[in-house]
């Protein structure tokens, strides 16, 4: 199901690019599919040879493409040194990006010669379900390549936001933060437990942000008693600057949660249930 205000493709209407996604894993494999849904032309190189893939070096994966997509796991000197290779092999027109969460687009696109066709483009797991993509240039990126992953994402039935600057976390990991720091703020004050602060986010914020957003609430509730309600609890809200201790704790004690089987939450069904919802919002 798509979700709301998703650009719908045209049946048909195939996406005429030759494409490559270097690392086979599972946001790799969304992405390769997303891509191969759209009509491209897609091949996929990871280093595992256990990993399924349709090409056996790197070179043969990026050899004639127009867009390359690293998406190997977050470690940075990896990145970087598959990043080079890339370069060195791809066609000198072709769009470079990368699927990071975390590392900023001047940061990868030093690996390059050429850090002007380089550009972030922050998928979301699933990759082939949840709509949105971050497209986050560099102060480098050239405006066309911005404008053309741009425009190829949408033919491919996704919703990309172009940030106009690179941020650390860019937008949505920076919202979720925010607001996991408040409820884990809320949590250790005694104020509410996991399952009710998280109810609370499900059942009232969580589906109207959903259809409208943060600034379209505000605008509908009305900006005098949204001003009211800053002045109000902004003096109060956590701000702290450092890593929770909780999340601290949970993750030296290999408490990851749903990977390990012991988080927040500590039951199995409710991880899959949580997680067929979610999957079902699109």
């Amino acid at each position: 199901m798509q979700g709301h205000g998703v650009p719908q493709r045209i049946p048909g209407n195939a996406v005429k690019l030759r494409a490559a996604v270097i690392g086979g894993g599972l946001m790799g494999r969304g992405i390769a599919s997303v891509l191969s849904a759209g009509g491209c032309d897609v091949r996929v190189f990871d280093a595992d040879p256990n990993v399924p893939r349709t090409a056996e070096t790197i070179p043969e994966a990026v050899g004639d493409t127009d867009w390359v997509v690293e998406s190997i796991a977050e470690a940075l000197e990896p990145k970087l040194m598959v990043l080079a290779e890339i370069e060195r092999h791809a066609p000198i027109n072709a769009v470079i990006s990368s699927n990071t969460s975390t590392f900023m687009p001047s940061t990868l696109s030093t690996a390059l010669a050429k850090p002007e066709r380089f550009i972030n483009t922050h998928f979301f797991r699933p990759a082939d379900a949840v709509p949105l993509v971050e497209v986050i240039p560099s102060h480098v990126t050239a405006r066309s390549v911005a404008d053309r992953v741009h425009g190829w994402l949408s033919d491919l039935g996704k919703r990309p936001i172009s940030l106009r600057q690179e941020i650390p976390g860019f937008v949505a990991n920076r919202l979720q933060a925010a607001i996991l720091r408040e409820a884990i703020h809320l949590l250790d004050a005694g104020v509410a437990s996991v399952e009710d602060i998280d109810s609370v986010v499900q059942h009232s914020i969580g589906p109207r942000w959903a259809v409208a957003g943060p600034f379209m609430i505000a605008d509908l509730g009305g900006l005098d008693v949204f001003r009211a309600v800053c002045a109000n609890v902004f003096p109060s809200l956590s701000n702290v600057r450092d890593v929770p201790e909780i999340l601290d704790r949970m993750v030296s004690e290999g408490r990851l949660g749903a990977k390990s089987g012991d988080g927040f939450y500590r039951d199995s069904h409710e991880w899959v249930a949580a997680a067929s919802r979610i999957n079902q919002q699109f």
